[in-house]
């Protein structure tokens, strides 16, 4: 648990870029009480519900689903069971919540910075605000989620671009696929979806030819399903000996134009991709000043002597790097299992505050006893319906044994059992696990970082090599570098050396590799001893449910901060799914079906995935089943108006996630666009979808 000294200090104006200092002036305080958020609410639900209309949903002032819940879904029973009853949670004031605390929202046009950029409100802004448009947008505006959201977006659209680019210097190749001159075969406009895979190297004519050389050692591994279409037996009229026989392309293969146009595809990606790192790395400057934050004028100390515990100590020692001072000091102590039993704690509160009678008192011990009793009471007085009956003898036991379906006696005794175990754990004496400095001054925190720039071998020996006898604390040569975001520390992982760390790591890396191997094993016997349909089914199901098991892995590991956890995340996951999606589809895929123009052919299961990317991958995230049910059916049926702001959470995303599905889209275009050019304006697209 962090120890503080002095107030939080708020970044000084003076070295803000004119956007932030704006933004800053426009913000003021935004520390409200529950109080003053309840007010806010209170005043919002009640006049922008008398102001509920078409243009106003249309236009960005509300929600589409705002305004048909309240306009109509409210008054109805069946939506909302408590329309009736007048002290229930009010539904206006959660939608209130949902659109002016969970939902960004910037400040009108009258507020808008002399350079047009849009700025975004704090929570809960009274003034005239709208939400942020999903077309309209500015990319200039996106960093004000995050360095990482921005460069996320950036990303999407340069890359759309320079695929665009790439799909143009194909379009002779395109047009090439597309000609008699290629293959002269009837019918091949009429046969595909949309026409696109005629401009592909699929070819039609073909021609079974004795195979002479490789087929008698390679025939165990015909036995699969392309065995009948590309593979066969015959005997030869002249000797009268059983032959093997292959169905092969009559189509011209690549002629040097084509070739060429691939290599000129190939030297313009490699140019584009050069001057788009270097366009990020400006554009990640860009956006970090615009979002001065605290890594700005903070360090830590990823070392500190276990006993210094003393902020005055730590603060006199930096004084020596700072231009003005030292504003404030964050003790990091050792105490992770005291801090995971507290976020325990807080979870058994909320499941057992959903069981209990609205208003229980849980600081008061004798009333949470009452309350406990007189559910159980009503629990076991109350009749037993045929389906109740039917989960108590199925479900309801494996769930017990999972951990779950739990009375609310045995959630009550888990709270007392945690109380006690944090109670015993706030004796314990904890030594220091990192320090964070924070300067009134940026120039002071990179003073600091200068002086104390030990390298890896002084700070594993502990001695002074090369830096200045004053960088050392109690004889120790500390291990400095510019801290995380305050939400992005992981404070209870920070008692972890590197060494720990790096073994995790290993090991969670190795159980990925052994997924992808099991599933490259199941895709393969999918794909080549049943059909395409399981193939792909099986291929979506592992492309969901591996990146879940691998949350699960990197949950097990620890890091300092959640930029290297969410770099874990990426690696583990990009790896699956380019091997998954690309690799082993390409391996897998038997050489004469390379070309095939049926279903389970390799050029169409790629168009089928690249269809499936562009249409069903965004709808499943805008029709977030979950997020839909949370604020359509928990929230109407919340007991307390707490509760139901938690139903307005709003939706959940993993920025890794993204990333490794932009990446994989992007080594399925390069990766199979010599035999399907039309890939890189599917790409383009469905990178701006």
């Amino acid at each position: 648990m962090p120890r503080d000294e002095g107030p939080p200090a708020s970044p000084p104006t003076g070295n803000l870029s004119p956007r932030s200092a704006y933004r800053k002036q426009l913000d003021g305080d935004t520390n409200l009480s529950d109080a003053e958020i309840d007010l806010v609410l209170q005043n919002l639900a009640s006049a922008e519900g008398e102001q509920l209309s078409l243009a106003a949903a249309g236009f960005g002032k509300q929600t589409w689903s705002r305004y048909l819940v309240e306009k109509y879904f409210s008054k109805w029973k069946w939506y909302n069971p408590n329309v009736n009853n007048p002290s229930a949670p009010s539904l206006s004031i959660g939608w209130a919540f949902f659109e002016h605390f969970t939902l960004p929202r910037h400040f009108s046009e009258s507020h808008t910075s002399k350079s047009g950029v849009l700025i975004r409100a704090p929570p809960g802004e009274s003034s005239s605000t709208e939400l942020y448009s999903y077309f309209m947008t500015p990319q200039s505006s996106l960093s004000d989620w995050g360095v990482g959201v921005g460069m996320y977006f950036s990303t999407l659209i340069s890359m759309a671009f320079i695929f665009i680019l790439a799909g143009l210097i194909n379009v002779a190749n395109i047009m090439y696929y597309s000609s008699d001159e290629y293959d002269p075969g009837e019918g091949r406009n009429n046969f595909f979806l949309l026409n696109m895979l005629q401009f592909s190297a699929i070819c039609t004519e073909r021609e079974w030819v004795v195979c002479d050389k490789g087929c008698k050692e390679n025939i165990g591994a015909w036995n699969s399903i392309f065995t009948n279409s590309y593979y066969g037996k015959t005997t030869d009229p002249v000797t009268g000996e059983e032959v093997t026989v292959i169905n092969q392309t009559t189509c011209l293969p690549a002629q040097f134009d084509q070739g060429m146009w691939n290599f000129g595809t190939l030297l313009l990606l490699i140019l584009c991709m050069s001057i788009f790192y270097w366009y990020l790395s400006k554009l990640e400057v860009r956006y970090d000043e615009d979002n001065s934050a605290a890594p700005d004028y903070t360090l830590i100390v990823r070392n500190p002597p276990p006993t210094a515990l003393d902020p005055e100590e730590w603060r006199d020692f930096f004084d020596q790097y700072s231009d003005k001072q030292v504003t404030l000091c964050t003790i990091a102590l050792n105490n992770e299992r005291l801090l995971s039993k507290l976020v325990q704690r807080r979870q058994i509160i909320k499941t057992l505050r959903g069981l209990l009678p609205v208003g229980t008192n849980f600081d008061d011990d004798t009333a949470v006893i009452t309350a406990v009793a007189g559910v159980k009471r009503k629990r076991e007085n109350a009749p037993t319906t045929c389906i109740e009956k039917i989960w108590g003898c199925t479900l309801h036991p494996l769930l017990r044994l999972l951990g779950y379906e739990k009375t609310e006696t045995e959630i009550y005794e888990s709270l007392k059992a945690t109380t006690e175990e944090i109670k015993s754990l706030q004796q314990v004496e904890y030594q220091a696990a990192a320090v964070f400095m924070t300067f009134e001054t940026e120039q002071g925190q990179r003073t600091a970082l200068e002086a104390l720039n030990a390298s890896s071998l002084e700070v594993l020996l502990n001695k002074n090599i090369n830096l200045d006898p004053s960088s050392m604390f109690r004889d120790t040569v500390l291990h400095v570098e510019e801290a995380s975001e305050p939400t992005a520390v992981r404070w209870m992982d920070l008692n972890y050396n590197i060494f720990q760390i790096n073994a995790r790591i290993l090991i969670t890396f190795g159980i990925t590799l052994g997924l992808v191997v099991l599933s490259a094993w199941i895709l393969d016997l999918s794909r080549t001893r049943v059909n395409v349909v399981l193939f792909s089914i099986i291929l979506s199901t592992f492309n969901v449910a591996i990146p879940m098991v691998v949350r699960i892995l990197v949950a097990y590991e620890k890091h300092y901060d959640e930029g290297s956890s969410q770099a874990s995340l990426y690696v583990k996951i990009t790896f699956f799914r380019w091997v998954n999606t690309a690799i082993i589809t390409r391996f897998i895929t038997p050489f004469l079906s390379t070309l095939g123009e049926e279903s389970i052919d390799m050029i169409n299961t790629i168009n089928a995935l690249l269809l499936s990317e562009m249409v069903v991958s965004p709808l499943l995230r805008y029709f977030d089943i979950f997020e839909i049910m949370s604020r359509h059916y928990y929230a109407p049926r919340a007991k307390t108006q707490e509760e139901m702001f938690s139903c307005f959470s709003g939706g959940w995303y993993n920025l890794a996630e993204r990333f490794t599905d932009f990446t994989k889209i992007l080594l399925v275009a390069i990766f199979y666009s010599p035999f399907y050019p039309l890939i890189y304006f599917l790409s383009a697209t469905i990178l701006f979808i």
